[in-house]
């Protein structure tokens, strides 16, 4: 009879065929069964019993002894015995007398001694003629099953076989053939459900053997998707879970096939991680996985276009995003089956926990970070795979988010997952009695760790990533000085230029690849959805009383809340807040134009309102100041890091028809003023670099009626309350911001006064004489001025500037006694020195340079003067400063005004506004001819002047103005004479003195008439 599957090839990827090639002739049922089992010996198991075959098989001597007339499975069992003993099945090999074998490939198959190959095989070639052998297709199936689960069951029995290669070869075979698959299923199946040890004993030699292969592979290689492939295939057996699990975690790991030895001996960290099963995984990223390694893209940065950039990020993207779905699609196999979730959550908790430090200020500036902790790849994809796996809850006032258990965060019992939340610092002051929280023993449903999780994992991976960004963006902008100043003072053939070079192109190449990698869309588009349902989820939890007990979440209709805030809010941790303002921001500098297509910003809105005022449902100032930062990023016609803007439309809309947008100026004073309380002072730097942002919303803000109106119903109540125990906002506010215009503008003035010394000094040539060292910290000491100069420049003049904004609108507030002489005495200062003789001590070179725009600060300054010109009682303050007022200052500005061609009908204003000033001098000057020789009793200690309205302060019993001690207590709560704390209505009026007074200065005036 002739061989119906020579025609077959024993490839992998051949289907098998339904129908038999050639159907045998049977005339009985006992011959029929005979036939079909010797059918099976010569084409399926590829062997023969006689000498003669008609095809080259493999002749099995033994059983060619006595052979029965007839033929059955057992007989096929003793073949496959005698088959699968042979160490050398080529010595056994009988040719076809009639033909030569048809391949290479054939005889090489005919000869297979791998075992298990040789098992998978025969199953294959059964199951192309499924039809022809269906009599006794199960009977042999199990036949080959059973033998393969021998042989991993007694691998000795195969010596000098590596059971567990051969099966990894079947598994990966598997991933292109369904037949393979099926085998192995089987075998599986059978194995767990029979015998737990050998089955351990197979995998655990499997997947080292895998962790091998896997490791050298980069992420865009084919390979590694057939690898993921096969974990997913087996993720759906718990016990495999648990050993891929154990394996891969450092503390259940036993022989670890790779450890690098760049790690310190005993301090693997975070590190450990990675050098795992499931770490290798996690480890494939563009981005290097140690110092010293390469970036993979953007090598020549200099001579790419935008257009260039945009497309190497797309190149970078798709691969990207390929592999990290596939990773994402495995980790939801594994945590599928309930009977392994915990070995999953553990090991991500664990990880999460080790890897924790890297996230921290100093690491990203240690060098050792990238030997003790995860690689930023590493990080990056299990971020993603928690993103994708929190997706089905992440959606604004989604029911699910209910099930968010805020006592997670602070549970420490072994339920949690992700240890040590506990010690993270909460949004509020945790009270003792969460000690009954702390220690419930309740489970913890899968949302709510999925949730934190999420979370902690954007703080490890992409939050780190962001700040590295604006590491590298602040050292480019270093290098980028160095080489102005290098190529000013010493040419472009100086030494160092090549070298500044080269690291300006490696900074370039750095700064793109991490940018490329943070603005990957579907790492924007799940955390977007992650951020907008946590937004929702915390302003309901700061909103209701009892979020625990109530079935359904919706938006907030009122604000502001009630003062006490919510206890659960105490479990939060700070993090958490941290991340949606660290992508808000990254939005705002890299990607804006993000904004416009991103759902639910609104969410944002209303988190930033509910937030960044509330100090008792948020402590720290940094973080609500923060919050302003992330608004900013909305603001439109302002250039982000991209050199591109957001459309204004867009943010009009929010900022006017949101619905709890009218609250948006009382929040953003109440920031602006919080960060200065009493024991939540900032430096004074970092004061500035905070309020910046909340000018430019401010500023953004005075564009709409609605708005402006706010801020003047503020004004008006600060008013009428001016002299209330506790300061009203606005007045809190406008006192501080004449600090910030004081200080800045006054730190500028000196400093440009210091730079024209040094210049000066420089022009001398009295540097060059002195040693190397004193010369270069005198050139670091000139560079730093210059760049402080600059800062205070840009802010003073910003703070001018709302300044001016302001009171164009508002003026009555800044008439009370306690703010209208120092705002006249700051102005009259400035004006002096930027116009009198003391302005040529600010003439520096490269005035540009250092943002000094001494004509700019002389016209903003004069609008001001300007906008209060029908207020009597500020033109009387301007003239009763006696250190910077005299009848030359108007005149001298009026000059300078028109040489910068300032409009003529603001110069004529200004001239008849120091004419009006001047004859409201003569008539105080007269007033005050008439109170010269008043006692001393009458005066105020502070100031020296006359009292108007005394008032005597109750610990240190001295008796001041009102007005001058409530301009003290704007600044500083307490009595000037003894630091004890002082409010304003604690002072007590002195009635009698008052009356005193007033009798004193009649009678005064009516001897001088």
């Amino acid at each position: 009879m002739s061989n119906p599957f020579l025609i077959l090839s024993d490839s992998p990827s051949t289907p098998y065929s339904t129908s038999s090639s050639k159907p045998v002739s049977i005339t009985n049922d006992s011959t029929l069964s005979s036939n079909l089992y010797k059918d099976i010996l010569e084409y399926v198991l590829l062997c023969t019993v006689n000498e003669q075959p008609s095809s080259s098989v493999i002749h099995l001597d033994e059983l060619a002894v006595g052979l029965p007339e007839t033929w059955d499975k057992n007989l096929i069992d003793q073949a496959l015995f005698e088959r699968l003993r042979m160490t050398e099945p080529s010595s056994h090999l009988l040719t076809s007398q009639t033909k030569k074998s048809s391949s290479k490939t054939n005889d090489n198959t005919i000869t297979e001694n791998r075992c298990l190959h040789y098992l998978s095989g025969c199953y294959q070639r059964l199951l192309r003629q499924r039809d022809h052998f269906k009599l006794v297709l199960d009977d042999i199936k199990k036949l080959f099953i059973d033998h393969s689960k021998t042989a991993i069951s007694l691998p000795d029995l195969y010596d000098g076989q590596d059971l567990s290669k051969q099966w990894l070869d079947l598994l990966i075979d598997g991933q292109e053939n369904q037949v393979i698959c099926e085998f192995t299923d089987c075998i599986n199946t059978d194995l767990i459900s029979s015998s737990t040890d050998e089955i351990e004993n197979l995998y655990n030699s499997v997947f080292r053997h895998m962790y091998k292969a896997i490791h050298p592979f980069d992420y865009f290689s084919t390979e590694l998707m057939t690898y993921i492939g096969i974990l997913t295939q087996l993720a759906k057996w718990p016990l495999l879970v648990r050993i891929i699990f154990r394996l891969s975690h450092p503390k259940t790991a036993t022989n670890r096939p790779i450890r690098n030895p760049l790690v310190p001996s005993g301090g693997d960290g975070g590190r450990a991680f990675e050098d795992t099963l499931v770490g290798s995984l996690l480890s494939k990223s563009c981005l290097p996985s140690l110092p010293g390694k390469p970036y993979l893209f953007f090598e020549k940065p200099k001579v790419m276009s935008e257009r260039d950039v945009e497309i190497t990020s797309g190149t970078i993207w798709q691969p990207l995003r390929t592999y990290q779905e596939n990773l994402s699609q495995l980790f939801l196999a594994f945590v599928k089956n309930a009977d392994v979730r915990s070995d999953v959550l553990q090991w991500i908790g664990d990880c999460l926990i080790e890897n924790r430090g890297k996230n921290k200020e100093w690491s990203s500036h240690n060098p050792m970070t990238a030997y003790m902790y995860a690689s930023d790849g590493f990080l990056l994809n299990l971020n993603l795979i928690l993103l994708n796996l929190a997706r089905p809850f992440a959606e604004p006032y989604s029911q699910k988010l209910l099930k968010i258990n805020p006592i997670y965060a602070i549970s420490q019992n072994e339920n949690v997952h992700l240890k040590d939340l506990h010690k993270d610092t909460p949004v509020i002051v945790r009270d003792e009695e969460n000690l009954v929280d702390k220690n419930n023993k309740i489970p913890f449903n899968f949302i709510t760790e999925i949730f934190f999780m999420s979370h902690l994992s954007y703080t490890c991976g992409v939050q780190r990533l962001h700040r590295m960004l604006l590491k590298i963006n602040e050292e480019l902008s270093h290098v980028q000085s160095a080489y102005n100043d290098v190529t000013r003072l010493h040419g472009t053939n100086h030494e160092s230029i090549q070298r500044l070079e080269d690291a300006m192109e490696k900074g370039l190449t750095a700064f793109l690849n991490i940018k490329a990698v943070l603005n990957e869309p579907r790492l924007l588009e799940l955390s977007n959805a992650l951020f907008t349902a946590t937004s929702s989820w915390l302003v309901h939890l700061a909103s209701s009383d009892q979020p625990e007990n109530e079935e359904q979440i919706h938006p907030i209709k009122k604000l502001p809340l009630p003062l006490k805030p919510n206890r659960q809010l105490s479990y939060i941790p700070e993090f958490i807040m941290e991340n949606m303002t660290n992508y808000l921001t990254f939005l705002g500098r890299f990607n804006v134009q993000l904004f416009e297509s991103l759902p639910h910003v609104n969410e944002y809105i209303t988190f930033v309102l509910v937030f960044m005022g509330d100090a008792n449902r948020l402590r720290n100032p940094h973080l609500r100041a923060a919050l302003a930062e992330a608004l900013e990023a909305i603001i439109p016609n302002k250039q982000h890091g991209n050199g591109r803007t957001l459309n204004s439309s867009f943010a009009e809309a929010i900022f006017t028809d949101h619905p709890l947008i009218e609250h948006l100026p009382r929040v953003l004073l109440d920031v602006f003023v919080s960060i200065e309380l009493t024991g939540q002072a900032v430096a004074f730097e970092q004061k500035f670099n905070y309020r910046r942002p909340m000018y430019e919303i401010l500023e953004y803000l005075w564009k709409f009626d609605k708005h402006r109106e706010q801020v003047k119903k503020l004004a008006t109540y600060a008013e009428e309350h001016i002299d209330d125990a506790e300061a009203p906002l606005f007045l809190r506010f406008i006192n501080l911001l004449m600090n910030d215009a004081n200080f800045l503008l006054d730190e500028a003035l000196s400093h440009m006064a210091r730079l024209k010394g040094n210049q000066e000094a420089m022009d001398r040539g009295e540097w060059n004489n002195l040693p190397d060292q004193q010369r270069q910290e005198l050139e670091n000491t000139f560079r730093h001025t210059g760049q402080t100069a600059r800062y205070t420049n840009i802010m003073g003049v910003k703070t001018l500037a709302i300044l001016d904004m302001i009171t164009r609108d508002i003026q009555s507030i800044f008439c009370n006694p306690a703010i209208c002489e120092r705002l006249a005495s700051m102005l009259n200062y400035f004006l002096q020195h930027l116009v009198g003789p003391k302005r040529r001590n600010l003439k520096v070179r490269d005035l540009h340079e250092y943002q000094f725009e001494p004509q700019k600060l002389v016209a903003k300054v004069t609008d001001i003067y300007l906008n209060f010109s029908q207020r009597d009682e500020f033109c009387a303050a301007v003239c009763s400063d006696g250190m910077s007022y005299n009848e030359q200052l108007f005149p001298q500005a009026a000059e300078v005004l028109e040489r910068i061609r300032h409009p003529p009908e603001r110069i004529a204003a200004f001239v008849k506004l120091g004419e009006h000033i001047k004859e409201v001098a003569a008539v105080q000057k007269e007033e005050d001819a008439v109170y010269d020789d008043a006692p001393d009793e009458y005066l105020d200690p502070i100031t020296s002047t006359l009292m108007i309205d005394p008032v005597m302060l109750p610990s240190s019993h001295q008796i001041v103005d009102r007005a001058t001690i409530s301009r003290h207590l704007l600044s500083d709560q307490t009595d000037p004479f003894n630091r004890n704390p002082l409010r304003m209505q604690d002072v007590i009026p002195q009635l009698e003195l008052k009356q005193t007074i007033e009798q004193w200065k009649a009678s005064r005036r009516r001897q001088q008439s």
